[in-house]
């Protein structure tokens, strides 16, 4: 496990910490064949208290695959689970306590390699997570610029990684130190942007809560 709190930000620019994580996997009590596993999410920063109950849920096959599912293994995998579930829209942050599915599927695992494997993403695309990453971590201590689970959520090397934090430093939007990062004058003016990639993401969540309730 990390240790740490886990706060990230979404390719889809939510800021979220995953307050809790009710370890280990059990058998889903529907009698399915899933294994499932109950959390919460919180919205950064929000003033009424926006979050999400989660069950997160793997079948059969993925928990041989994967082989273990203790923390230290599965942790990362079950957070970016979260956070592209987040991204597709199918999370829904809210006031009350609704219970949320998050799945695990195979599209998260490379079976010819035996690894977990989340999508590779642009570039550009990372490029503005780690921005974001920065703004609203990084504000005022240090973040980790090339954390462990960022790196398997876009499937970018912490090397390409790095590389993406010194052309941002070049630009001035962070200063860098080894592998720690705080935001810049010049970051924090980009702050209306960033709040409103936020808001399209959360709103993305609500508008799929309100097609299914």
């Amino acid at each position: 496990m990390s240790g740490s709190p886990l706060r990230f930000v979404t390719l889809s620019g939510v800021p979220i910490e995953i307050t809790e994580l009710k370890w280990p996997f059990h058998q889903s009590t529907s009698g399915a064949d899933w294994f499932v596993l109950h959390g919460r999410v919180d919205l950064l920063e929000s003033k009424e208290k926006l979050h999400a109950e989660v069950a997160v849920g793997l079948t059969q096959t993925m928990k041989e695959a994967i082989g273990s599912l203790d923390p230290q293994h599965a942790e990362g995998m079950v957070v970016n689970a979260i956070r592209k579930t987040i991204d597709n829209g199918q999370l829904a942050l809210l006031k009350s306590g609704k219970l949320q599915p998050v799945h695990v599927t195979s599209r998260f695992y490379n079976f010819r390699e035996a690894k977990i494997q989340f999508p590779a993403q642009l570039e550009q695309d990372v490029r503005e997570m780690l921005k974001r990453r920065v703004f609203w971590l990084g504000a005022n201590a240090p973040v980790e610029i090339a954390h462990p689970y960022d790196c398997q959520y876009v499937n970018f090397s912490r090397e390409q990684m790095l590389v993406i934090a010194r052309q941002l430093a070049a630009e001035g939007l962070l200063k860098l130190d080894s592998e720690n990062a705080v935001a810049t004058e010049a970051l924090k003016r980009e702050a209306e942007s960033i709040r409103v990639a936020m808001n399209k993401g959360i709103e993305a969540g609500l508008a799929a809560a309100k097609v299914t309730a």
